[in-house]
């Protein structure tokens, strides 16, 4: 029999294996966590919370930010613009682009 605490890690680590791995069940993580709430303290089951928006937001910003790229460098011009706007926002260096659409 696990305890709390094994039992809270384990989930942890579930859901760490699953971020690498790219596996993305919503409905599976949900129902986890609904399994785990009346289990787990109030702690640990906002760390369970946490970790799973953690692995949602981080990944989903990844493949925005590398579907971004990939139209940057097909040479779509509103995708450089943006990321531009977005890099700057950010606070990162970025040179200014000057896009000439007709020569």
């Amino acid at each position: 029999m696990r305890t709390k605490t094994e039992s809270v890690a384990g989930l942890l680590e579930g859901i760490q294996r699953a971020a690498e791995q790219k596996e993305f069940n919503i409905l599976q993580d949900l129902q986890m966590l609904q399994a785990a709430y009346p289990k787990t303290s109030k702690r640990d089951y906002l760390q369970l919370l946490k970790k799973l928006v953690e692995k949602y937001s981080v990944d989903e910003a990844a493949e925005v930010h590398a579907a971004l790229l990939r139209k940057c460098r097909a040479g779509d011009v509103e995708a450089i613009r943006l990321y531009g706007q977005m890099r700057q926002q950010a606070g990162g260096e970025c040179q200014e682009v000057t896009i000439v659409d007709s020569i």
